[in-house]
């Protein structure tokens, strides 16, 4: 078992509670981090026995860049649900959405929402 993880992607982009935030871009980053067997593709050297992390960027683009949602909550859950539908030799997935600079009325380095596998 191995991993494959996607750190800190970038994305401006307007999601939150509040009304102006759906309108005003903010700054969010996305990890994911994948638990896969990666014997078989360190042995063959072929994308095709492992997961191309361009498609898992490229959903996690989709839904980001998607339409306005009011919780953090709901766009983890969507990208994680994605990613596990991709490929069933993932056999965990960690998403970790973050709020860079969230109106949460104190300085903070950002308010991270995750889900995994447990939740």
């Amino acid at each position: 078992m191995g991993q494959i993880k996607l750190n800190r992607m970038q994305f401006h982009t307007c999601h939150g509670a509040l009304p102006h935030e759906r309108h005003v871009a903010q700054e969010f980053w996305v990890d994911v981090t994948l638990e896969l067997p990666l014997s078989v593709a360190g042995q063959s050297d072929k994308l095709s026995d492992t997961v191309n992390y361009g498609k898992i960027a490229s959903l996690v683009r989709e839904i980001m860049m998607g339409d306005p949602v009011k919780l953090m909550e709901t766009l983890a859950l969507r990208i994680y649900q994605a990613i596990r539908a991709l490929d069933s030799r993932i056999r965990r997935v960690e998403v970790r959405v973050t709020k860079v600079d969230p109106p949460i009325g104190v300085p903070s380095a950002g308010v991270e929402v995750v889900v995994d596998n447990g939740d």
